[in-house]
């Protein structure tokens, strides 16, 4: 009996053993995983409003806690999926692809200006990856999730809309309740006068949720492709396809720095700068870096007007450092489509139902008797 119990302790202290000696052996082995990315953003991102204000948010990738200096860093950012109930703003942005971002890490974080479109929780697939001569880890993925609130205007105006649907059905309700002799003749002319009303409002709120008006335009866009000459040799050659671009899909802008025709192999600032003709204001902003004189961006413009992407480039490094930055701009037009059409019948159900319930209410209003009436 005692033989056994010192064979089990033998066992359960070799064991406790092995376990010190292979953490000493493989110290961090648990760690290497343990690469992690935190958001910030300027407004904070309950203060946001969607497609008004201008975010300033910023990655940091982080490993063991630490920014880490040197990684590569793949971004993705997809809309918020296809709502329920009500559609947003940009019904063909939703669930689509927005950015599709490649960089250099530069202090382990980047840093973009955004105009979120429509309100929900985005989410952020981030991969990051080792590269030569900088902190061994294991290649990770990440996936954060934003949510951005609905602008309060938005919700004021579709609480009214419903409001007043809800008003003209209760309205048209006691119209058929009490005037039982005049019911019949009214009866076509109170269906017939909400429905317009309805589709008249449907009228303006559809041309908004399209975002229509800018397709004629789409046969007179400027080639996407421009070349920039610099001094020495330099040379910034740019391409955007597909081009004219179209909402819900992502248009890559293709760049490439040259000297005396040949990329340029070292490291190369990128500044990515996309902005809205129509309403004057930018959309994204961003400063990359790239492993070479040649990289991939890729963006969805979710609004069907015309475009400004303007692109600047640096070499980084060495004497290269001193050369002037070259800028190249692009105009593209966007081709606006319609919102699917099952989110417009959704929506004129919701509003019709509303009008619909409305009527029902007003017509169940108990009516006055004769003698009240009299009296």
């Amino acid at each position: 009996m005692l033989s056994q119990r010192l064979a089990v302790l033998t066992f359960i202290s070799l064991i406790g053993c092995v376990g010190c000696w292979l953490s000493r052996v493989m110290p961090g082995q648990a760690e290497d995983t343990a690469v992690t990315v935190a958001i910030a953003s300027v407004p904070p991102l309950e203060h946001i409003r969607p497609n008004t204000d201008l975010a300033r948010v910023t990655l940091t990738a982080l490993l063991h806690g630490k920014p880490l200096d040197q990684g590569q860093m793949h971004v993705q950012l997809l809309a918020p999926p296809r709502t329920l109930v009500l559609s947003t703003g940009f019904p063909r942005v939703e669930g689509t692809p927005l950015l599709a971002l490649d960089t250099a890490l530069n202090h382990g974080s980047l840093t973009l200006q955004y105009l979120f479109p429509i309100r929900g929780t985005y989410t952020f697939d981030v991969e990051i990856t080792p590269v030569p001569g900088g902190p061994v880890f294991a290649p990770t993925s990440v996936r954060q999730t934003i949510r951005i609130y609905e602008h309060p205007v938005v919700l004021r105006n579709a609480w009214l809309l419903i409001i007043g649907l809800f008003l003209l059905g209760g309205i048209t309700g006691i119209i058929f309740a009490r005037s039982a002799a005049a019911r019949e003749r009214l009866l076509i002319g109170a269906m017939i006068g909400p429905l317009l009303c309805l589709y008249g409002g449907l009228g303006p709120l559809s041309s908004v949720s399209a975002d229509t008006g800018h397709t004629e335009k789409v046969a007179e866009a400027t080639p996407a492709h421009q070349v920039v000459r610099g001094d020495h040799g330099w040379e910034l050659a740019i391409h955007a396809s597909p081009a004219p671009a179209a909402v819900g899909h992502l248009v890559q802008c293709a760049i490439w720095l040259r000297q005396n025709g040949e990329v340029f192999p070292g490291m190369t600032e990128v500044w990515l700068e996309v902005a809205n003709q129509e309403e004057d204001h930018t959309v994204l902003g961003t400063h990359l870096l790239a492993p070479q004189g040649q990289t991939a961006q890729r963006v969805q413009l979710y609004d069907g007007a015309p475009h400004t992407v303007t692109i600047t480039v640096r070499p980084v490094g060495g004497e290269e450092y001193m050369v002037a930055p070259l800028t190249a701009v692009l105009s593209l037009d966007v081709v606006a489509l319609h919102p699917p059409v099952a989110v417009q019948i959704r929506m004129m159900a919701i509003l019709l139902g509303v009008l619909v319930v409305g009527m029902v209410v007003g017509f169940c209003v108990p009516r006055p008797s004769k003698e009240q009436a009299g009296a």
